[in-house]
């Protein structure tokens, strides 16, 4: 009996993988749990996953060129507050422009300090993150405000012919993105550092650009994300980003992008990110605990971390 072999170019897109894998899981939750089936839930499951799927753009940026970035978690939590802060007094619009350029400019420290700095990536990110976190601390008193902004709450809970506006900014954002990394100049500098930043240095990449681009990229994304949580909940919290700081490196493995950078696409993060809310309502619906959905989570990033580390050596 002969094997099955599939074409070379199939068998080796991870992000055509990612959504195979997608495919199989919704299927089994349609066959083994209850309400999977319906369009509400369908249409639900879109609209949530684009939160963490438009953060997880973002890492994808950073991820790719053999980077990380902790402070996601902390700027995601930073918009909604700042916008709900200055919501409350100045009006919607300057609250969402206040909110994206203090986004931002956690990108560029982070960027400035891994370049100029020479900060390990996960040092530096780690870092902003956790005085972010105190910042907004302070400045809230630990009292932040809720707001709603009509913007916000039309982008996170208005549909177009059925489909949520959230999920379509997601796909956007995310052709944005796939023209960015896989059509531009500053695509090819992003895959060059991931596959080598000493030679890539050597051939005239320009790594500073490269990385400012990345992370406020990053940044503004999870900024952008933390406003569309504020118009779902039209409630700030300190520790409403905290989830996204995992999940978003999560839906980048998923997806098949290399954690060790310079191999991957960032449609695989779009089947990443679908398929761990998916995993996540599978699990709830089952009536399994939170800690028991960590652990399952948790095990599943560290095997395809292993297995993908164990790729890149061979």
């Amino acid at each position: 009996m002969t094997a099955i072999t599939l074409p070379r170019g199939l068998r080796d897109n991870r992000a055509a993988w990612a959504f195979g894998v997608l495919l199989v899981t919704w299927i089994g939750a349609i066959l083994f749990a209850k309400g999977f089936d319906s369009v509400s839930s369908v249409r639900y499951l879109v609209q949530t996953a684009a939160f963490l799927g438009i953060v997880g753009v973002g890492q994808t940026l950073v991820v790719m060129m053999s980077g990380i970035d902790l402070s996601v978690s902390g700027v995601v939590a930073l918009s909604a507050v700042v916008c709900a802060q200055v919501a409350s007094g100045s009006g919607g619009t300057t609250g969402v422009v206040v909110a994206l350029v203090a986004s931002v400019l956690v990108g560029i420290a982070n960027a400035a300090g891994v370049t100029w700095l020479r900060v390990p990536p996960m040092v530096m990110t780690l870092a902003t993150g956790t005085i972010v976190a105190g910042a907004l601390l302070v400045y809230t008193n630990g009292s932040p405000k809720s707001a709603k902004v009509p913007l916000l709450a039309s982008l996170a809970n208005d549909r177009v012919v059925g489909i949520p506006l959230a999920f379509l900014l997601w796909l956007g954002i995310t052709a944005v993105a796939v023209w960015l990394l896989h059509a531009s100049r500053i695509g090819r500098y992003v895959f060059a550092l991931g596959n080598g930043e000493r030679a890539s240095r050597a051939s005239g990449v320009p790594l500073a650009r490269t990385a400012f681009v990345a992370y406020g990229a990053c940044s503004l994304l999870a900024g952008v994300a933390g406003l569309v949580l504020l118009g779902f909940t039209s409630t700030s919290s300190l520790t409403m980003g905290n989830p996204y700081q995992l999940l978003s490196i999560a839906s980048v493995v998923l997806g098949g992008t290399s954690i060790l950078g310079g191999r991957g696409h960032v449609l695989g993060t779009v089947a990443g990110a679908l398929m761990l809310t998916l995993l996540t309502a599978l699990l709830a619906s089952w009536n399994i605990s939170e800690g028991v959905r960590q652990i399952v989570l948790g095990l599943l990033i560290i095997g395809l971390l292993l297995a993908y580390a164990r790729e890149r050596r061979s």
